[in-house]
């Protein structure tokens, strides 16, 4: 039913980690669905061959994502916001009522003034209304339809989107309160922008999650990295409010890996998030993605975070704070493929 409550949300703190969930659950739908997707790198056919291809030229990211016959609901919501139910409830923190968002884009479901024509992906109709006071009104009571954050902990997210604004083409984005953010120390931009940010989206969940734990799920970005297949199948179960098997989503997983999404952008000469064009220039997909997880992350600025964070009523003790990051295995293979080629070392 279209407008309703009835819409469940998925949203990330991480970027990256937004774009792949995108592509994953497209193509669990798709394949669920009698659909078919090639590997362009290994050749390999996926799906029923006889099926309809997957249509690239129609992918927009969403944010809603048309998944019925697959998931119990008509819409999926993959993206940032703040975790529905919560911005209008009468006992949120002082800091969270005072304060705001250094840059647009962590809050999608209430930053628009107008909700008549969310594009759609996976439908033959390009636009669905959502009813945002509707959905806040049902999940402030504990009602409505599934909700999950996947979030990475507050410093690796910090510079990750620290390196997106000083890249980033509109000034909404690489300046931040009359000065470029390339001038600026990450020190200066992680605690006098970036961590206040964070805390007032992760707050949210954590609240919501606290209140409602069969409503509101909380999943590591490190879960997501280096056990694919085991935590998407959790957030599909928890979508479907059901566990179920979900044959198509190791191969969808296969498919979605970067080396192949870059593969697709170079077919279509452009970037599927819209953002680039030309066969030089196409991919929205940085390598600094990849590597930086295996940094040494600075235990005092850790410390300073975790202290500044704590005072506002973040559990950090649901971050994860290695001193030395294991190597990322960049979302390239399935659980089971993972721990057979570790045990071959």
């Amino acid at each position: 039913m279209f407008g309703n409550y009835r819409l469940p949300v998925l949203s990330t703190v991480p970027r990256s980690g937004t774009w792949f969930l995108r592509y994953v659950f497209s193509f669990v739908c798709h394949l669920d669905q009698g659909g078919r997707l090639d590997d362009l790198l290994t050749g390999e056919i996926v799906g029923n061959p006889q099926g309809p291809a997957f249509d690239f030229e129609r992918f927009r990211g969403g944010p809603l994502f048309r998944v019925a016959g697959t998931l119990p609901d008509d819409h999926l919501f993959i993206g940032h916001t703040v975790c529905p139910g919560f911005a209008n409830r009468t006992d949120q923190p002082d800091w969270w009522k005072q304060g705001s968002f250094h840059v647009r884009g962590y809050d999608a479901l209430h930053e628009e003034e107008s909700y008549r024509n969310t594009p759609v992906d996976l439908a033959t109709y390009d636009f669905a209304p959502i009813k945002v006071p509707a959905m806040d009104r049902a999940a402030r009571k504990g009602r409505g339809a599934p909700i999950a954050l996947v979030y990475r902990n507050p410093i690796d997210q910090a510079a990750s989107y620290f390196r997106y604004c000083q890249a980033h083409v509109s000034p909404a984005y690489h300046v931040l309160r009359g000065r470029p953010v390339a001038d600026m120390s990450f020190r200066e931009y992680l605690f006098e922008a970036a961590l206040n940010s964070y805390a007032r989206q992760f707050v949210s969940y954590q609240e919501q999650a606290a209140r409602y734990p069969g409503l509101v799920k909380l999943v590591p970005y490190e879960g997501l990295i280096d056990r694919p297949v085991e935590t998407l199948t959790a957030l599909l179960d928890h979508f479907s409010a059901t566990r179920r098997p979900w044959p198509m989503l190791p191969a969808a997983v296969r498919l979605a890996r970067k080396e192949h999404m870059r593969a697709i952008e170079g077919r279509l000469g452009r970037s599927l998030d819209g953002t680039r064009n030309g066969r030089n220039s196409q991919s929205h997909m940085r390598a600094s993605d990849d590597t930086e997880r295996e940094q040494p992350m600075d235990p005092e600025l850790r410390d300073e975070a975790v202290s500044m964070l704590g005072g506002m009523g973040i559990d950090c003790r649901l971050f994860a704070w290695p001193a030395q990051r294991a190597p990322s295995i960049r979302l390239a293979y399935n659980d089971e493929e993972w721990h057979r080629k570790r045990a071959s070392r």
